[in-house]
């Protein structure tokens, strides 16, 4: 089972999984504003995705994020298929178009191959758990260290999110014209963030419309509630330029002010978030070899 991630502006259920929800601004930030000291993820300085080293550790006070164009690793496809479960290659199967299909193996196939390479395991070894509304984690992995993962996607962009530190989500949309945004803001959106959306300047109302909607998404994949009436009660900040914040839960700031938001900038045209209920967190960014695309501004 993955999770499935439900286009924006269908109410259908706003659940994520870190084993499938698939779903930016350009380069990671820190979440603290302009010379103060961050009070959560402190991002990595590259201004782009760099290649990870050839010998790779995951520090307890680390998240790394990983960026893939599913597409360009196509022809590995036989490859990523070899090391699939039984149920995910019967999900595979039931996909109607081939592109469709061959993104969710090659997903798949390159989210075992991370946990494989941080957990020192075959990737075909793994296993998950799934919990009730869809969340997956890791099962069978006997003196494995505890590792916390998650993925998202957006058309043929993934990002893929692995931590020993705490539970976290992340979401990713590409910034696109929406019809009736207006609505669907006014259905999902909190009243405060209705009125800073509407107050934005035209140019900015889409990109401030994603930043308010992955950032709920990411908090609900956190959580696991996974429940689409739940995200006018997840207050943020949505304002192109500022830092990624959970402003208040249900009208506790108290509670906010627990979690570290971050904006994610994988690709032109593309937002994303990561929340996670924990402080001083180390983001870093990586780039899947073999997968940049000769223009990723134009997918």
């Amino acid at each position: 089972m993955e999770e499935k991630k439900p286009e924006v502006g269908a109410p259908a259920e706003a659940e994520r999984a870190a084993s499938g929800a698939e779903k930016s601004s350009t380069a990671p930030q820190t979440d603290g504003a302009p010379g103060q000291p961050s009070s959560g993820l402190i991002a990595a300085p590259e201004s782009d995705w760099p290649f990870p080293p050839a010998h790779l550790d995951l520090a307890d006070q680390e998240i790394h994020v990983w960026r893939a164009w599913l597409d360009e690793l196509a022809p590995d496809l036989p490859s990523f298929t070899e090391s699939l479960s039984a149920s995910e290659r019967n999900r595979a199967a039931r996909f109607q178009f081939e592109r469709d299909r061959n993104r969710f193996i090659v997903r798949r196939g390159l989210l075992r191959r991370i946990l494989g390479r941080y957990l020192n395991l075959d990737p075909a070894r793994l296993s998950f758990t799934y919990e009730a509304r869809g969340k997956p984690s890791l099962a069978g992995t006997v003196d494995a260290p505890m590792i916390h993962f998650n993925l998202s996607h957006s058309e043929g962009l993934a990002l893929f999110a692995v931590t020993r530190s705490a539970p976290f989500g992340i979401d990713l949309e590409r910034v696109r014209p929406m019809p009736e945004p207006d609505q669907i803001a006014a259905k999902f959106f909190s009243a405060r963030e209705n009125v800073i959306l509407s107050a934005l300047p035209a140019e900015q109302r889409i990109e401030g419309f994603f930043n308010c909607w992955t950032r709920k998404e990411a908090y609900l994949k956190a959580t696991g509630q996974g429940i689409a009436d739940a995200l006018p009660e997840v207050e943020v900040s949505l304002t192109p330029g500022q830092p990624a914040q959970l402003l208040s839960v249900a009208g506790d700031a108290q509670e906010a002010s627990l979690w570290s938001f971050h904006a994610l900038a994988p690709a032109p045209g593309f937002v994303g978030a990561l929340a996670v209920k924990a402080r001083g967190l180390k983001l870093v960014c990586w780039q899947w070899p073999g997968s940049r695309p000769a223009s990723p501004a134009g997918r």
